[in-house]
């Protein structure tokens, strides 16, 4: 069903957020984010000869919002990166639609994998991947939509199915960096137990 990982992983994140982050504006910021993309992702409109979701144009304004604060190399780096992520996606999209009998498992799951593998080769902090993979999947969903619509099929740009693929792909990268951490913090515990120990 179209929308269940959108809207699982949404809620989850707005209960994560408001119980169990500190009182600070950033989590403020992330509940208010979240309660707004579940609402607007059931209103859509239309530009030129495309249907484009609300939440979609959300999402991606709030993603360049964050990347115009970056300056200098960061940023270079940043839209390069960008632009990788869109063509991964739009690529995978693709052959997909050619060739879909290769797929081994469910296709929402297989571009979240990919799209978390590519973010986590670009950059190596959360914040950042974050961005880039919003941002990325953003642009190439509009770049697939481009292709299609030379071939007057229909398609809705930001539908459920890509927010499906976009919030199981946050969540994805979410847990790796939580994983990160806790390693950090166990070899960090290790180190300071073997200081400690006694001779």
């Amino acid at each position: 069903m179209e929308g269940f990982y959108f809207y699982w992983c949404s809620w989850a994140c707005w209960i994560f957020a408001t119980f169990l982050m500190k009182k600070t504006k950033a989590r403020t910021m992330l509940a208010a984010a979240v309660l707004i993309s579940i609402m607007l992702s059931i209103y859509h409109i239309t530009i030129g000869v495309f249907s484009i979701t609300l939440s979609f144009l959300f999402a991606l304004v709030i993603a360049y919002y964050f990347i115009t604060k970056k300056s200098g190399w960061k940023l270079v780096y940043m839209l390069l990166s960008m632009m990788m992520v869109s063509f991964v996606y739009a690529a995978f999209h693709l052959l997909i639609l050619i060739d879909p009998v290769w797929m081994l498992i469910d296709k929402t799951w297989m571009v979240a994998i990919m799209l978390t593998f590519v973010c986590l080769m670009l950059h190596h902090h959360f914040p950042e991947r974050l961005l880039c993979i919003i941002a990325g999947s953003c642009q190439g969903e509009m770049m697939y939509a481009f292709v299609i619509k030379t071939y007057s099929f229909p398609y809705a740009i930001g539908s459920l199915a890509f927010l499906d693929e976009l919030s199981l792909s946050c969540v994805c990268l979410a847990l790796w960096s939580a994983l990160e951490n806790i390693s950090v913090y166990a070899d960090m515990v290790h180190k300071q137990m073997k200081r400690n120990k006694p001779l």
